[in-house]
């Protein structure tokens, strides 16, 4: 979808062997009440775009569940499982605020790099190695920001992974989580 309004409601998307199951780019968007079922690569690839996606399900996703680019966007009452690489990624100034997530297994849960700024609320991961993540992959932005609060995490390898100038923090506390990890690249695609 290329500039234009976009509204998808109470669709199933299965069995998608393309680069994105969905593409939004420079478009205002509503995705509601979906689910997203055997994705070859990204499920929804949102790119400086703006809009919501909620109560929508992910489940045997290769890649990212959802990839935000330079978006401003709002997402709640999402549930992913079995997702190969982010179950949310924020990348590229986006500012996402997100509430009610559960996820269970993938590498990353809710990755906040280049720049962008995310605000996540009432999360639940299970078997996801790297829980939160913040940091710098592309040297054109500046690093990342995530803001978070009241979240449970269960069977992962490293909680809060971040790069040195990147912050991850609780928003209750407003205490700094998670230390650098020089070997970040390595860690997240």
């Amino acid at each position: 979808f290329y500039e234009t309004n976009v509204k998808i409601y109470d669709t199933h998307f299965e069995n998608i062997f393309s680069e994105d199951a969905i593409n939004v780019f420079r478009s205002k968007f509503e995705i509601t009440n979906n689910t997203f079922n055997n994705i070859f690569s990204d499920a929804i690839d949102i790119d400086f775009s703006k809009g919501k996606i909620e109560l929508t399900k992910f489940e045997n996703i290769n890649n990212d569940a959802i990839d935000f680019s330079g978006s401003n966007s709002e997402i709640s009452f999402i549930n992913f499982d079995n997702v190969g690489d982010k179950g949310i990624s924020v990348g590229e100034n986006s500012f996402i605020i997100m509430n009610d997530i559960i996820g269970n297994g993938s590498l990353v849960g809710i990755a906040s790099k280049d720049g962008s700024k995310t605000f996540a609320t009432n999360v639940n991961f299970t078997n996801v190695d790297y829980p939160f993540t913040a940091y710098q992959k592309k040297k054109a932005y500046k690093h990342g920001l995530l803001n978070i609060e009241n979240y449970k995490f269960d069977n992962y390898k490293k909680d809060f992974i971040k790069d040195s100038k990147s912050i991850i923090q609780d928003n209750k506390s407003k205490k700094k989580l998670g230390k650098n990890n020089k070997e970040i690249d390595k860690i997240i695609s």
